[in-house]
């Protein structure tokens, strides 16, 4: 008798612990009618560099309930019209608050990642997401729109400018080349179109100074009010200028894109350059994973992104693609120093 009541007690034990593994796997979920409802203070917003530092939106939302008292976290996700939300950008609001403000300069990175093209009007999407637990359901809020209209940040560094052969030799439209430490050690891109070209260096857009010197091999010596410096071959060259050694150097690239999300980290899928817009494009069917942009198929010269903010650093860190599809990729090294890129799903 005592051993059968020992075996009724095991199994009623067994059968608890049972139901008990079984309760821990469901998750709760957030009743009807209790998620938030998300509003937003602008329709439409013009960005400009001058007031970075001001407020630009605020978003705002009711509170989630659900129906017990809970810490809930609030986490705001934004996507380009017509994009996906499982590859959306996302700012996790201050814990006890519902509502967050962007100031221009936020919004303006925000919508750079998003792949909004500068001084060109684009609509942003937006939810905000609750939750508690992994256990509970996270609730999303109704999905609201705003257009905003980006601009190209740029910081403005020290200098040269390069009047020459391929744009008419008027240094006030001239292309530049910048010293981002402000070291006497300048660089930039510059397509030179023509089978030789023939230009110089000047520190201001006029002719007041100005650097020529010798040319040989693309590269050669500086000389105040020297000779017209030459690069033989069209293309487009990484210009070199130092004004402390008094020496210069173009060194020719093509751009590709490489990485896991290309299908390999071995091939690079080759960019074609739009002397219009002075970009390099490409057009490419992305999967989830990992991107840099790299010049004559090598490690030499190649950029990442060290703050995933859509501008680029020399050997800067890997570029998150997190959602497959096909992609405009384009790498705009048009600004010396504020290199930028985009990623624009189709």
């Amino acid at each position: 008798m005592k051993s059968a009541i020992n075996k009724l007690f095991t199994l009623c034990l067994m059968s608890l612990v049972l139901f008990s593994c079984e309760k821990d796997e469901e998750r709760l979920v957030l009743r009807p009618g209790a998620v938030p409802t998300l509003a937003a203070t602008e329709s439409s917003v013009e960005l400009t560099a001058e007031t970075k530092g001001e407020d630009a939106i605020t978003m705002n939302w009711t509170a989630a309930d659900y129906g017990y008292q809970a810490a809930v976290t609030y986490t705001l996700q934004f996507i380009a019209e017509g994009g996906d939300f499982e590859a959306a950008r996302e700012i996790e609001a201050t814990p006890g608050t519902t509502s967050r403000t962007l100031t221009v300069a936020e919004l303006n990175t925000l919508a750079t990642q998003l792949g909004l093209a500068p001084n060109n009007e684009g609509t942003i999407q937006a939810r905000v997401r609750s939750s508690v637990a992994e256990s509970v359901t996270p609730a999303y809020s109704n999905v609201i729109s705003f257009n905003v209209t980006p601009f190209l940040d740029i910081i403005e560094y020290v200098s040269l400018w390069v009047p020459g052969s391929h744009q008419g030799w008027n240094p006030g439209e001239a292309p530049k080349v910048s010293s981002v430490n402000d070291n006497g050690v300048y660089e930039g891109f510059v397509n030179f179109p023509e089978t030789e070209t023939n230009f110089k260096f000047t520190p201001e857009p006029n002719w007041d100074n100005d650097f020529g010197g010798t040319s040989s091999g693309n590269k050669g010596t500086l000389t105040e009010k020297g000779d017209n410096l030459v690069v033989n071959g069209t293309g487009y060259y990484l210009l070199k200028a130092n004004t402390n050694q008094m020496t210069w150097e173009a060194i020719r690239t093509t751009w590709g894109v490489i990485g896991d999300a290309t299908g390999s980290w071995d091939n690079d899928q080759n960019m074609t350059y739009d002397a219009t817009e002075q970009v390099w494009k490409a057009t490419l069917n992305l999967s989830v994973g990992e991107i840099k942009f790299r010049a004559n198929d090598a490690w030499d010269i190649n950029f990442g992104d060290d703050n995933a903010d859509a501008s680029l650093e020399y050997g800067g860190a890997n570029i998150q693609v997190e959602e497959a599809g096909q992609y405009e990729v384009v790498l705009n090294l048009a600004n010396p120093g504020n290199y930028t890129y985009s990623l624009i799903k189709l």
